[in-house]
């Protein structure tokens, strides 16, 4: 892992972990709120319910007093509540020591023999319960029990449930008193105007009755619309056996509305630590880059240094020789001014290399255009070139085009490009030392083609390669030093051109650099 590497790892831990911290403390928090607020929210729905069954409760107590009236014996009491209340449909009334049943009915009611027997039935199953709630009675409590178990008989209406208490009568002598009531009449009689009070135009309350394995209760009365397809919060009705009350708020639940605020406060967080995240790319990404051109900078500097000390050295060196008067011929001065003079057009080819990519950047290159032949340009060029490519061992195979090729270039640059694609070929061409040199005509262009047979460009390296300071990373390149501005001013100036340049390569079977320049006449390949 270079230092670079581990410079951004840093800062991505530095500055990511604790968002990712924070994130999650805060999707946590949101899940602690919403179960708060359902909690909290679901407490207030269940006291409402409470205080609904403590209204039934109410209501069931004020009959047991008016029953318990010591005023009137207790079968005028039972008659006075009978009267007074549609919903009960029968009262029975029994002696708990002779077991001695009295039952009375309401007017739409008529009994018969099987009644007698279907009450007993159901007291003899209720011994325990019966002795459960006279010793309630005893020490000062009155219970009202659900009458569990009681099965419909067919001399009272349908629906039919029921609840018991213990009572004294007015000789003190103790009874069981069973109540059997028309359950919906009950409910709408005795709850339903509380209910609607309740309401408020915040809840929906409703009562069901849900037996046992039932899938969904039967609703018997709602103050508005119930629907059992959404949530809904519920509790026994105490009072009466099977029987539910049910609540729900209108429209969306309060705990659907936490769910839809939690969920929204996610989105946000998690869009808020996505821009971060990208911020925080896009930051890494400029620093990477920052540093990546700083190191560029640094390479073109020490590069230029050594491609400018090279000449320099050699320039003073062989001035020096002749000044003193050491070089012994004729032939060995005119080889030292030979060599001074290559190499000072070497380093003015630099140093314009490097005035050129200013103007460039500074927006301030300018070409003057003219009609021009490429063949003769080219010629040129091969000519100018010859005592470098003797130089250097080098045998240039020039190829040119039979038929003139007009074109209308600035010969100044041109010369520029192709001096520095022949210099790359000559630098690269990994001792094999030959290169040709050609021009042709292709789809109206007219073309000058360089070709090596050198160390070649991958194709991942290709598409950079005419990027400014950018050196392809070998072997070979790293000990040849180069500004890395020779391809992106080549570029450039084939651009200025309306022309492009084109490369064509393989690693270790060379290269082909091809410019290419509109004809300016008509022109017959």
């Amino acid at each position: 892992m270079t230092k670079e590497v581990r410079a951004l790892f840093l800062i991505l831990i530095i500055t990511v972990a604790p968002l990712m911290i924070y994130a999650f403390i805060q999707v946590r928090s949101l899940d602690e709120d919403e179960q708060m607020a359902k909690a909290a929210y679901e407490k207030q729905l269940d006291a409402v319910l409470f205080s609904l069954n403590q209204y039934a409760d109410d209501m069931m107590n004020r009959w047991m007093r008016q029953l318990a009236d010591k005023q009137n014996s207790l079968s005028e009491n039972v008659n006075d509540l009978i009267i007074g209340n549609e919903s009960i449909q029968m009262i029975v009334l029994r002696n708990y020591k002779t077991k001695e049943d009295s039952i009375y009915v309401n007017d739409y009611v008529s009994i018969n023999d099987n009644t007698y027997e279907k009450v007993d039935q159901w007291y003899n199953t209720k011994d325990s319960v019966i002795n459960r709630l006279s010793e309630y009675l005893e020490a000062g409590f009155q219970k009202i029990q659900p009458a569990d178990d009681w099965m419909a008989i067919e001399e009272l209406r349908p629906d039919q449930t029921g609840i018991t208490v213990m009572i004294y009568d007015e000789d003190s002598v103790l009874h069981n008193a069973l109540f059997i009531l028309e359950r919906k009449f009950w409910i709408e009689q005795i709850l339903g105007l509380q209910m609607q009070k309740i309401d408020h135009d915040e809840f929906t309350i409703a009562v069901g009755h849900w037996q046992e394995g039932q899938q969904w209760p039967t609703i018997l009365y709602q103050t508005t619309l119930f629907s059992l397809k959404k949530n809904f919060t519920k509790t026994n009705l105490w009072i009466l056996p099977n029987t539910f009350l049910f609540i729900q708020p209108k429209g969306k639940s309060y705990t659907e509305l936490i769910q839809s605020r939690s969920r929204d406060n996610l989105y946000l967080l998690l869009f808020s630590v996505f821009v971060v995240l990208i911020g925080i790319f896009l930051m890494i990404r400029n620093i990477k880059n920052t540093l990546k051109v700083a190191q560029l900078k640094s390479d073109f500097v020490s590069n230029v240094s050594h491609e400018i000390r090279t000449p320099l050295s050699l320039i003073r060196m062989y001035a020096e020789t002749l000044m003193l008067g050491r070089v012994p011929s004729e032939e060995k001065k005119k080889q030292y001014y030979s060599t001074i003079h290559h190499e000072s057009g070497r380093l003015t080819f630099l140093v314009n290399n490097i005035l050129d990519f200013s103007r460039i950047e500074a927006n301030r290159k300018t070409y003057r255009f003219e009609d021009s032949d490429l063949n003769i340009l080219v010629g040129r060029i091969y000519e100018n070139f010859s005592h470098y490519f003797t130089e250097h061992n080098v045998d240039c195979n020039l190829k040119q085009s039979q038929d003139p090729l007009p074109v209308f270039v600035d010969t100044q640059a041109f010369e520029e490009a192709l001096s520095n694609l022949i210099e790359n070929a000559v630098k690269y061409g990994n001792g094999k030392n030959e290169i040709d040199l050609s021009t042709f005509v292709s789809n109206g262009y007219a073309c000058c083609s360089i070709r090596d047979h050198g160390i070649g460009i991958s194709k991942s390296a290709q598409k950079y390669i005419f990027d400014k300071f950018y050196r392809v990373e070998s072997a070979l390149t790293q000990k040849t030093k180069g500004t890395g501005l020779g391809l992106s001013l080549v570029k450039h100036i084939m651009e200025s051109h309306q022309g492009e340049v084109i490369v064509e390569s393989k690693p270790n079977q060379g290269s082909t650099f091809t410019l290419k320049f509109p004809l300016t006449k008509q022109h017959h390949e």
